[in-house]
């Protein structure tokens, strides 16, 4: 007889940080299920164990950040902003996110760790004198996408040296969740150590 019973939850560290962001406004296991393509099941398990680690509380409006969690937020976006959809990249949804004092870096190796994560495509971009820039050559994404540009620009507070990260997909939660895959490849460490054993 099996003792497993149904499919076993499965979550991501990244589902883990886009719950954590999206929870600073109530929301309904439903929704959470929705937005990230995540089964009822796994949601269920995810706020079970952020419940654990008390920082969110549950009302009948659905499940929130209570202060703790705010504080714990507030701490995980000195390292990288939540994500902002801008529309499309190639026809389809594009996501980005910024990295604060991102560690040294090679563009084509953010890239391939989007890929490797459901992303269609990526852009990594720094910022100088106010602009997106190509790290490579110091080239303005303006001269070529000048409407991504100005949606960057509108979307988060550019300060010198940001990362930006930009990555679409098929669908919207990979393209959502690629995005905090490269902020973490770059920042997980920075996170707090019971964030990270949640999906160990």
């Amino acid at each position: 007889m099996s003792w497993k019973r149904g499919a076993y939850p499965e979550f991501t560290l990244e589902d883990v940080i886009a719950v954590l962001f999206m929870l600073r406004n109530p929301a309904g296991r439903k929704t959470i299920s929705e937005v990230l393509d995540l089964g009822e099941g796994s949601v269920r398990t995810l706020l079970k164990k952020l419940a654990g680690l008390e920082v969110i509380e549950s009302t009948q409006r659905g499940h929130s950040l209570n202060d703790k969690g705010l504080k714990l937020l507030e701490r995980i976006s000195k390292s990288f902003s939540e994500v902002q959809k801008i529309g499309k990249v190639e026809d389809y949804p594009a996501y980005a996110l910024i990295v604060k004092d991102p560690p040294e870096f090679k563009s084509i190796e953010l890239r391939d760790e989007a890929i490797r994560f459901f992303a269609k495509g990526a852009m990594i971009l720094v910022v100088k004198k106010g602009e997106p820039v190509f790290p490579e050559d110091s080239r303005p994404l303006s001269d070529t996408m000048p409407e991504l540009a100005e949606k960057l620009k509108k979307a988060f507070q550019l300060e010198e040296s940001d990362l930006i990260v930009v990555t679409w997909a098929e669908k919207e939660p990979e393209a959502m969740k690629s995005a905090y895959h490269v902020a973490l490849f770059l920042k997980g460490e920075e996170l707090p150590e019971d964030i990270q054993c949640l999906v160990r």
